[in-house]
């Protein structure tokens, strides 16, 4: 079973995780934020989710929780004989 050589990175997810300062009740308002764009990968994206990143991070009615950057890596696997 040969596998190929891995492509890759590809297909980056962009996420962002930020909770309200205020509270409602006893807990904050949560906020998942996947940045999307019909190529992830594109050069400007990583700079456009830092600036966003930067801006919740600035903001004193926020505090950003996580922001992070997955993905894969692909490898063609062919039959062994």
């Amino acid at each position: 079973m040969p596998l190929g050589t891995p492509q890759g990175p590809t297909q980056s997810r962009w996420t962002v995780t930020a909770n309200s300062v205020a509270l409602v009740g006893d807990y904050p308002v949560s906020f998942d934020v996947v940045a999307t764009t019909d190529n992830p990968d594109a050069d400007g994206v990583p700079e456009i989710v830092q600036t966003f990143v930067d801006l919740i991070d600035q903001s004193p009615d926020f505090k950003l929780a996580s922001a992070t950057r997955s993905y894969g890596y692909t490898e063609q696997l062919t039959p062994s004989s």
